[in-house]
C-alpha cells in the first residue's frame, strides 16, 4: 500500500511563497493608502478643533482673532502667540499636531536653539504652540508691526473679512528643513502669504506699517529645499500634494497644493502681486 504523504513538496512551498509575495504586493499599497487618508482624516478633524476654539476665542473677544506675539522674545510669561491664546478653548494640546508630520513630542518642546529650553512647563505649553502644524495666515489675519522699532500686534476682527468662506485662517505648516531637505521640529505657529501686493503695487495688508513688519522672508520658489519655499507651507498629505486649509468660516478641507498660491504671481520674498483676487485666498479684502 502506498504510504501517505504529510508534507509540502519543494515546488509546492515555493508556489505558495509565490502566491503570498504577489498578495503581499498588490495589498501593502493599498493598506498604506488606507493609513494615509486616515491620517488626513485626523488631520482635518484637528484642524476643525483648532477652528472651532479660534471662533469661541472671537465670540469671547469682541469679535476680534488672537494676537501673533506680544513681545517677540519667545519667552514667558512676558510673550505669547495665536496657539497659546487658544489653548484654554482646547480639550487637548494634541490636535496641534498633524499626524503626517514625523516629528515627536520632545523634538516640539524643543525644535531648536532659536526658542527658549522647555525648562518650566509655561515654556514647554509655549514652544509647543509654536510648532502647530496650523499655520496660521501671518499677514492677513494677525499681523506684527515695527512702528519705531517696537513690536505691534495686530488683529482683524471677523467682520471685516470680505469673503469668510474663501479667507485662509491656517494652514499645513513646518518648522524647519536641513541643508538636504529633510524636515523637522514639527509645524510653524504662523506662515507667510505668497503675495501682499495688488496690481498697481499697493500693499493689501490690513494695518500695514512701511516701518517693518514681522515676516520669515516670505516664499522662496528659487530655494526648493528651504523651509520658506513656501512660505513656512508644507504639503504633508497624497505624496507631498495636499494641504489641510482651515477657512475662517469655520470649515476645513483638504485641497491640492496648486491651489493655495492661485491668483497671486509668485516670486522670492513674497514680492510678486495678485493676479485675480477671486482665486486668491489669502486677502482679508
Amino acid at each position: 500500500m502506498k504510504p501517505s504523504r504529510n508534507a509540502f513538496t519543494l515546488i509546492e512551498l515555493l508556489v505558495v511563497i509565490a502566491i503570498i509575495a504577489i498578495l503581499a504586493a498588490i495589498l501593502f499599497p493599498v493598506f498604506a493608502q488606507a493609513k494615509a487618508a486616515a491620517k488626513k482624516s485626523a488631520s482635518i478633524s484637528n484642524s476643525k478643533q483648532l477652528n472651532l476654539a479660534s471662533l469661541m476665542y472671537c465670540n469671547d473677544s469682541d469679535d476680534t482673532y488672537p494676537i501673533s506675539l506680544y513681545t517677540g522674545t519667545f519667552t514667558t510669561p512676558d510673550d505669547s502667540n495665536f496657539q497659546m491664546l487658544l489653548r484654554p478653548y482646547e480639550k487637548n494640546e494634541q490636535i496641534n499636531i498633524d499626524p503626517m508630520d514625523p516629528a515627536t513630542q520632545k523634538q516640539r518642546e524643543y525644535p531648536d536653539s532659536s526658542v527658549p529650553p522647555p525648562d518650566t512647563e509655561l515654556q514647554r505649553e509655549f514652544n509647543f504652540s509654536f510648532t502647530a502644524d496650523w499655520g496660521v495666515n501671518m499677514q492677513f489675519i494677525a499681523p506684527v508691526w515695527f512702528p519705531n522699532s517696537t513690536i505691534t500686534p495686530r488683529s482683524v476682527i471677523q467682520s471685516a473679512i470680505a469673503r469668510p468662506a474663501n479667507t485662509l485662517l491656517a494652514i499645513s505648516s513646518v518648522w524647519g528643513r536641513t541643508p538636504s531637505g529633510a524636515t523637522y521640529g514639527g509645524g510653524n505657529y504662523e506662515v507667510d502669504a505668497p503675495c501682499w501686493h495688488d496690481s498697481t503695487g499697493a500693499d493689501i495688508r490690513p494695518g500695514y506699517d512701511p516701518n517693518g513688519w514681522w515676516w520669515f522672508g516670505g516664499w522662496a520658489p528659487s530655494q526648493p529645499l528651504a523651509w520658506n519655499v513656501f512660505g513656512g507651507v508644507w504639503p504633508w498629505h497624497n505624496g507631498g500634494k495636499q494641504v489641510i486649509v482651515s477657512w475662517t468660516d469655520g470649515h476645513t478641507k483638504a485641497i491640492p497644493m496648486d491651489a493655495v498660491a492661485a491668483g497671486c504671481d509668485v516670486k522670492d520674498y513674497s514680492a510678486g502681486y495678485v493676479t485675480d483676487p477671486d482665486k486668491f485666498i489669502w486677502s482679508t479684502q
